[in-house]
């Protein structure tokens, strides 16, 4: 297996694992946030946008980039 089959497989994992996370979120009305309000919350505090910023850049380079 080369290691990009195992990098697309990790991120495939944690794809999955983030989408379950949401569907538990919204299916069961748990304790655990959604994506929006997680953002919600990080976004409220400058330090918090400035990180979801580099977050984004470093996704788009990483993901697009290539």
């Amino acid at each position: 297996m080369s290691d990009r089959t195992v990098t697309i497989l990790v991120w495939m994992l944690i794809g999955g694992l983030g989408g379950a996370v949401l569907v538990t979120a919204r299916r069961l009305r748990t304790r655990v946030p959604g994506l929006g309000d997680l953002v919600t919350v990080v976004a409220g505090r400058p330090a918090g946008r400035a990180v979801l910023v580099v977050a984004w850049m470093w996704l788009g380079w990483h993901a697009f980039a290539r």
